[in-house]
């Protein structure tokens, strides 16, 4: 049974090679852990996807949350949400502490990720398409769609290796073309992340020979040679010079759509996405990489903006999106018990990053200090959230319901 009363998340840990370690390791100090020596601590997952769920104690059983929503969809998730979304939690929040670049990415819209689970569920493990944020807790260095027209051109004309490995035809047109087309900087990429073994590596050396020979590096400069001695030949590093880098401060943002290919580069962040796992990937890991999907359904449209500027609104700096599933809330505070009520219609789930919060209700008063995940029912119709002094914490809800915090 679901009592009105929020409860304790006990979220799980990805440790993929590119995530953070020892004295550097950013998770187990947020979850007052010791690191295991050398052990890479790359996610914390919040949520119920069923790969990785978070746990909930109930009557003194350990059960994961997704099966748990599956018993108490409307208790849990609120009539609304589970109308929506059945007895699936909408959203996934994660913490993501990141030593070296993850894969050059992108994700499928709803349709195409139903097609790649039907066909290859394997690599594409659910049917739901991952809109996702990127909010960064201490700077984040990341790549985020290819660059303009002009740009993409002047790279290729900067790094003339590159145009070995690019169709004669479409290297022509490219450099004689005088308006911006998309179709044909997705057909150069294409060719360029589907180039000849043989041929990729010359390129790559000649790029890792000339830009180490450079008085002075750019920063994607800087990151090739990085993620060269890291991945060796491979064609992802190309994608360091082709897309905008960009490097966010605290409390920066981006978010990125179906089909915005991007990588994260360096740093600890936030992210909340769809509740799914689903990454096309095509470079920069020892993973699946699916070169063919991505460059299919890849996104280029240099007008669309990932940067996502926060909203004050009350205590909290609100991050909005187009994604339907989830807004992201971040409060920080350096005084004490600001109180933030609220009357609710759905689930919310989150973390503390400093300090401690006490949720209130009629049941009590629940605290939750630094590293510890919660969750809040849609069965819990009133409550409030006193804060600690030096407090910050994240929680998630699904935008559009008729909820009210003062």
């Amino acid at each position: 049974m679901v009592n009105p009363r929020p409860y304790k998340l006990f979220p799980s840990i990805q440790n993929y090679a590119w995530g953070t370690k020892n004295e550097s390791a950013f998770i187990p100090e947020l979850l007052s852990l010791t690191p295991e020596a050398d052990k890479p601590y790359a996610e914390l997952w919040i949520g119920a996807h069923p790969k990785a769920p978070s746990f909930v104690m109930i009557d003194n059983k350990k059960l994961s949350l997704d099966k748990l929503i599956e018993m108490y969809p409307k208790e849990l998730l609120g009539k609304d949400v589970a109308d929506i979304y059945g007895s699936r939690l909408p959203y996934l929040l994660k913490i993501l502490s990141i030593n070296q670049a993850l894969s050059i990415q992108t994700h499928p819209d709803k349709i195409t990720a139903a097609k790649l689970h039907s066909s290859d569920p394997e690599h594409y493990p659910d049917d739901n398409h991952k809109p996702e944020i990127a909010i960064a807790l201490t700077g984040l260095e990341a790549i985020v769609g290819l660059k303009s027209f002009a740009e993409f051109r002047k790279t290729i004309d900067i790094y003339s290796e590159i145009k070995a490995l690019i169709d004669n035809l479409k290297l022509e047109e490219l450099f004689s073309s005088g308006d911006n087309n998309p179709e044909l900087v997705k057909s150069v990429y294409a060719d360029i992340m589907r180039a000849d073994e043989n041929k990729l590596k010359l390129v790559i050396a000649s790029l890792k020979v000339e830009i180490e020979g450079k008085k002075e590096n750019t920063a994607a400069e800087k990151k090739f040679l990085e993620e060269y001695r890291n991945y060796g030949i491979d064609v992802g590093l190309l994608s360091l010079l082709l897309f905008n880098y960009i490097k966010l401060a605290k409390d920066d943002a981006f978010f990125t759509p179906a089909g915005i290919p991007h990588a994260y580069l360096k740093g600890n962040i936030i992210e909340c996405m769809a509740n799914s796992d689903n990454v096309v990937r095509a470079g920069l890991t020892p993973k699946y990489k699916d070169i063919d999907t991505l460059t299919n359904i890849l996104l280029y449209d240099p007008l669309v903006k990932t940067e996502v500027i926060p909203v004050k609104t009350g205590p909290y700096l609100v991050y909005k999106t187009t994604a339907e599933e989830f807004e992201v809330k971040i409060f920080e505070s350096k005084e004490k018990l600001k109180k933030v009520e609220v009357l609710n219609q759905q689930v919310r789930a989150g973390i503390v990053l400093e300090g401690e919060i006490k949720i209130i209700c009629d049941q009590g008063a629940f605290p939750f200090t630094k590293g510890e995940c919660f969750l809040i029912p849609a069965v819990l119709e009133n409550f409030e959230i006193n804060s600690d002094i030096n407090t910050k914490y994240v929680i998630v809800n699904i935008p559009g319901l008729n909820d009210r915090e003062q």
